[in-house]
């Protein structure tokens, strides 16, 4: 892939969710003939964040707004056909929201609908929730003894500095407690810039605090099944039960084929009682098999992987259709 590409991907990652997210509710309001008093409601400031984007796409990425006004009234007409009604005043939510998984507020004649919307790509998981490692078990699992995440915390600490030093060791540099000394040297802090060798000691580290997840969450369910079930919508993207999930799966090279998956949270709760936490597999994730999703919880590094501000990322697999 050539750096003008790869660029291309990261733009295309960072304004895709926003940017859908306001076409779709336009287009809401378009259908429901009221197309000027959304574009009122919307918050100034993200106004201005969104011609921005709106801007920087025309300028450098034309292709990808053509692909988002496609995307966005199909995905509308989509969810009119689920509703069996054109939903009313919709309004952007997204980080003005509560609960950070809904992106638009909808009004029905069965009442408001909190929707949350993802744009993803064909046959991946669905990102659902993001969170800090050093309060992951204390956000999501209320029921664990506060001890758990004391102790867990002390362990990622451990296995950084492990993972530092070892590091450091394999460049003939002397770990200090931070990374002064690597970054004089000129050495990198991302991880996708990491030698092969270098990597390989990254990942045993994420590998590491994965497997300590692991233990921990099978204590947890062990302890107590009921309790550590309850914790998982949340981690699913249904952090209320009124929520509605709208998900339109795509392959934006061929431009074709999108697919609309609908769900609410009683779509979900009939497989909650058929979890099943899977063997470890030596890798930096948790797998945990509920009916028929797969929800996978990863160790990732926030951005720079000197630091244990690291981030435990939720994402979801529906497996009973292609694509979801």
């Amino acid at each position: 892939m050539s750096q003008d590409q790869i660029k291309k991907e990261a733009l295309f990652n960072e304004v895709k969710g926003s940017l859908f997210e306001y076409l779709m509710g336009r287009r809401l309001s378009q259908l429901a003939n009221d197309e000027l008093n959304f574009i009122e409601s919307l918050d100034k400031n993200y106004l201005n964040v969104l011609s921005q984007q709106d801007r920087m796409v025309r300028q450098f990425y034309p292709e990808m707004l053509i692909f988002l006004n496609k995307v966005s009234v199909f995905s509308a007409d989509e969810l009119v056909k689920y509703l069996g009604e054109i939903p009313t005043i919709p309004r952007l939510r997204g980080k003005l929201s509560e609960l950070n998984e809904v992106d638009l507020l909808l009004e029905s004649s069965k009442g408001l609908i909190p929707l949350s919307l993802k744009l993803n790509k064909k046959n991946s998981f669905v990102n659902t929730k993001s969170g800090g490692i050093k309060s992951f078990f204390e956000n999501y699992f209320l029921v664990t003894n506060p001890a758990i995440q004391r102790e867990f915390n002390q362990f990622v600490d451990q296995e950084f500095s492990r993972m530092s030093f070892e590091l450091h060791a394999l460049n003939d540099l002397e770990f200090s407690g931070n990374y002064s000394l690597w970054v004089k040297a000129g050495k990198s802090e991302l991880p996708g810039e990491l030698s092969e060798e270098e990597r390989t000691i990254l990942k045993s580290f994420y590998a590491r605090i994965a497997k300590e997840m692991h233990r921990i969450l099978q204590q947890i369910y062990i302890t107590d099944q009921k309790k550590f079930i309850s914790s998982l919508p949340a981690l699913l993207g249904f952090s209320s039960t009124d929520i509605l999930q709208l998900i339109c799966f795509h392959d934006f090279k061929s431009h074709n084929d999108e697919q609309v998956s609908i769900h609410s949270f009683s779509d979900i709760e009939k497989f909650l009682n058929q979890t099943k936490i899977l063997p470890f597999n030596q890798t930096s994730s948790v797998e945990i098999q509920i009916g028929e999703l797969a929800l996978q919880i990863r160790v990732k590094p926030m951005n720079k992987f000197t630091t244990t501000a690291i981030k435990i990322n939720c994402s979801v697999k529906f497996k009973q259709s292609g694509g979801v």
